[in-house]
């Protein structure tokens, strides 16, 4: 055979091994930028087909129905699913502990204060992050429930982000805040001026840690070996590049991977990066950073929810023991042990040529 023609026919042969996992997400994390960038999933075999889901509630509908393999989403969305629906859905890890998560608004909106009486733009009024923005809402003295403010449906991030720096929904209905995270705070504020969305507050300044975004899958996939064994090696993947993601030595090869996956300068990377690798609220799971769910965290997230009516539980529910990890349970860590043994036994390491 034609030398040519052997490598063209390893490339195929190599593209024909790749196992397919769909993979739902709100948005492409920092963690998913340096594996789909530099390489990492196909190392380990991996073909992952990035399906950007509009809202909570179409997430939770793919997950369950076998749409999705997959599926980051804030852990409030799975509490909500677990406990007040009774639906089988499975955390079983942490990516995140909201990296710039904050109350963000139109650039004539300067105060908190001056959100009394206006929609601020939310995924659902019933999960996400819904009662983190009454919680942070309710520190400057506006209430929901007093009518201070309302709800107003919009979608993800990425749809409540482009309606609020045009001021507007397509529809031309008026826009003035709502809860922004990573990758979309820090690009508002590379915006010209005047342009600019005004961040009115930190979540982080009135409640943390907070579990924000969590990998989830439905229960029944913990009893499929072959579910199963994709998804260890799609976590052994997701948490090899999460470590090089926060190894201060792949700072500028991690840069480029942020660059070209959100398709931003190198400078506004830069800050994205930080964002992304911030000791409080980024891409971690401290103390190890093995998507271990920070117990302090979920706790503040049930609390959060609970403190404005969020749960339909029984009286008495003990949530603590609820969110104790276990076979069955809402957190399980079956796959994410496996992963992290075999991210030990066999190292992936990228490669920043690629970009």
């Amino acid at each position: 055979m034609h030398p040519r023609a052997l490598v063209l026919a390893s490339v195929v042969a190599c593209s024909q091994a790749l196992d397919t996992i769909q993979y739902g997400a709100f948005i492409a994390t920092a963690t998913y930028s340096v594996a789909n960038q530099l390489g990492f999933f196909t190392e380990n075999g991996l073909e992952v087909i990035y399906n950007q889901v509009p809202n909570s509630t179409a997430a939770f509908a793919s997950i369950l129905d076998g749409e999705y393999d997959i599926l980051t989403a804030t852990v409030d969305n799975a509490l909500n699913y677990r406990f007040n629906q009774n639906q089988n859905v499975t955390v079983i890890g942490q990516l995140d502990q909201g990296p710039d998560l904050v109350l963000a608004s139109i650039p004539s909106i300067t105060s908190v204060e001056q959100l009394k009486g206006k929609p601020i733009i939310v995924d659902s009024p019933v999960s996400g992050y819904a009662y983190l923005l009454q919680d942070v809402l309710s520190a400057y003295g506006l209430s929901l429930a007093n009518g201070d403010y309302y709800f107003m449906t919009v979608g993800g991030t990425p749809q409540r982000y482009s309606a609020l720096i045009n001021e507007a929904l397509p529809n031309g209905t008026a826009v003035y805040a709502t809860i922004l995270t990573y990758p979309f705070t820090v690009e508002g504020e590379a915006l010209p001026t005047g342009e600019t969305p005004n961040v009115l507050a930190r979540i982080s300044e009135v409640v943390k840690p907070v579990t924000s975004s969590a990998f989830t899958i439905r229960e029944s996939s913990l009893s499929n070996k072959t579910e199963t064994a994709l998804l260890t090696r799609f976590m052994t993947t997701m948490h090899a590049a999460n470590k090089f993601l926060l190894n201060p030595k792949n700072k500028a090869c991690s840069i480029q991977a942020l660059s070209k996956q959100l398709g931003v300068s190198q400078a506004v990377a830069t800050q994205e990066y930080a964002s992304a690798t911030n000791p409080v609220s980024g891409e971690i799971s401290p103390p190890l950073n093995d998507f271990t769910v920070n117990q302090t965290g979920i706790m503040n997230d049930v609390v959060v929810r609970d403190k404005f009516g969020g749960f339909t539980v029984p009286s008495g529910f003990n949530f603590t023991e609820a969110l104790i990890p276990g076979t069955g349970k809402l957190i399980d860590y079956s796959v994410k042990k496996a992963a992290v043994a075999e991210y030990h036994r066999h190292h992936l390491n990228g490669n920043c040529t690629t970009i």
